[in-house]
């Protein structure tokens, strides 16, 4: 049984993500580790609701949603981004890697809603149990929050400092232990590196950075 559960996830897997490649800027690794995430919260019945801070086209979070939507655990799924592209960097965020300035992006990648609606639609979302919230985190965290107790697994895609920052003073104490937090820009934008980092020491955790590529990282919460 367990190897035919194995070649299933595999398969849906390829399907899921040659779906959804259209839809984000999120490599082939990136995408199949958030697959597999989504998955082990199933098989392990951990608790909670689902949410990806940074959204963009909808790419990745159709992958949280095939499963999550249709789980036993009634889950909800919260997509939250600003719709309105990149917002202003700090002095924190710095140069990424590739050398370009961080400045560089400001109001550029531009999610789309009518998309994001579109994919989660193509990889049969139960739409009802998504919940996609518009506008700067600052503005929308406020008003989600309080609908929100357990989090079985959070994706952070919100690349500046001040954006992970708030993700993780947010939502990190309602992970539940055995949740997974996944933080796609660790390894790419210093201002996302340096807001985990320093997060890690202010709580004094130790957990260890799982490397998916060059950029992203995930840990599960004890």
């Amino acid at each position: 049984m367990t190897r035919l559960l194995e070649l299933w996830d595999r398969f849906q897997q390829k399907r899921i993500v040659n779906i959804v490649r259209p839809f984000t800027l999120v490599g082939p690794e990136r995408m199949q580790n958030l697959f597999r995430l989504a998955r082990r919260i199933e098989r392990e019945r951990v608790p909670g609701d689902v949410i990806e801070c940074g959204v963009c086209n909808g790419g990745t979070a159709a992958i949280l949603a095939s499963s999550a939507t249709h789980s036993p655990l009634d889950r909800t799924v919260w997509l939250l981004d600003s719709f309105q592209g990149m917002p202003q960097t700090t002095s924190q965020d710095g140069a990424g890697v590739d050398g370009h300035a961080a400045e560089e992006h400001i109001g550029k990648e531009v999610g789309d809603l009518a998309r994001v609606k579109e994919v989660l639609r193509l990889i049969r979302a139960e739409m009802s149990r998504v919940r996609i919230v518009p506008g700067w985190f600052q503005e929308t965290f406020p008003s989600v929050s309080g609908a929100i107790s357990k989090i079985a697994l959070l994706n952070i895609d919100a690349d500046w400092y001040e954006s992970v920052k708030l993700c993780l003073e947010t939502f990190y104490d309602r992970v539940v232990p055995g949740g997974f937090i996944s933080l796609d820009d660790y390894g790419h934008w210093p201002g996302c590196r340096l807001a985990v980092d320093e997060f890690f020491q202010r709580r004094q955790l130790a957990y260890k950075l799982q490397e998916v590529d060059y950029t992203a990282r995930w840990f599960r919460k004890e």
